[in-house]
């Protein structure tokens, strides 16, 4: 990634979070259903971790966008070793604010642009994790920045995440029409995409399988993205127009609709 797309990935970053600042801190917990504070959603996430770290010589676990380290916080209830330090890397100071574990570390960067000296010695081996961040980079900065962590870990080290993907065209063509529409460019590719994308920034898939699906109803999304119900209800037209129902993807009801998210979890090795 050079630094004309680094300023441009930094520069759409922030201003997807200062749209979403609204959504940050302690209320982050209670959106979409509380997905994102649900120990039992989590627990397939947590458990690739635990497995692919506990079989390695890990000395940090360091979650890219991790939020108010609700991940990191449930991998230490988990029984992550003591002698195994936690980083939470996040760009939105309302969210690591909202942190209360002690034992996580707090860096304050972007993920496109950080680097492994912000993170630990160089002789220390470090396991990267994340969850429901690569879309924030949209279609053309998902390669990039699989790059720039690529180019911040050593051969063998692994990154473990959890993103949302689609098994078919026409599911991912659905949802990214819908964040097109509320002018947001998040983007979610298809799993062979995403695959494809990932073997080309050098890192090698040795663990894969599906996570818990995230419902997105048109209020919350129209809270979340400052999008009042009379434009949510022409976007909800046009996405019916375009698409029709889709099973578990778009389904439109009396004046508002109901999408999902469909996630699948990575263990990925540099190599």
């Amino acid at each position: 990634m050079n630094l004309n797309q680094e300023t441009r990935c930094a520069m759409h970053i922030e201003e997807q979070i200062s749209r979403e600042s609204g959504a940050h801190g302690k209320q982050w917990h209670s959106m979409h259903d509380g997905y994102f504070a649900d120990a039992a959603v989590a627990r397939p996430l947590i458990e690739t971790i635990i497995r692919h770290v506990s079989d390695s010589d890990t000395d940090i676990v360091v979650d890219l966008g991790g939020g108010t380290g609700f991940i990191l916080q449930r991998l230490i209830a988990a029984g992550l070793s003591r002698h195994i330090a936690s980083v939470n890397l996040d760009c939105s100071a309302s969210q690591l604010g909202a942190m209360k574990e002690n034992r996580i570390a707090c860096v304050n960067r972007y993920i496109s642009d950080f680097t492994r000296r912000d993170l630990a010695d160089e002789n220390k081996h470090i396991s990267f994790i994340m969850r429901s961040v690569l879309h924030y980079f949209g279609r053309d900065g998902l390669a990039p920045v699989l790059r720039h962590i690529r180019r911040q870990a050593k051969d063998g080290e692994v990154f473990i995440h959890q993103t949302a993907c689609f098994e078919n065209e026409t599911d991912a063509q659905c949802i990214n029409f819908l964040y097109q529409a509320m002018h947001t460019p998040k983007w979610y590719p298809t799993v062979g995409e995403l695959k494809e994308r990932l073997l080309e920034a050098h890192w090698e898939v040795i663990d894969e399988h599906p996570a818990p699906p995230l419902k997105l109803s048109s209020a919350e999304l129209g809270r979340r993205y400052g999008l009042n119900m009379p434009m949510m209800e022409s976007i909800s037209r046009k996405l019916l127009d375009q698409f029709g129902n889709i099973d578990h993807v778009f389904q439109y009801g009396e004046n508002e609709f109901v999408a999902h998210l469909h996630y699948r979890i990575f263990a990925v090795r540099a190599i």
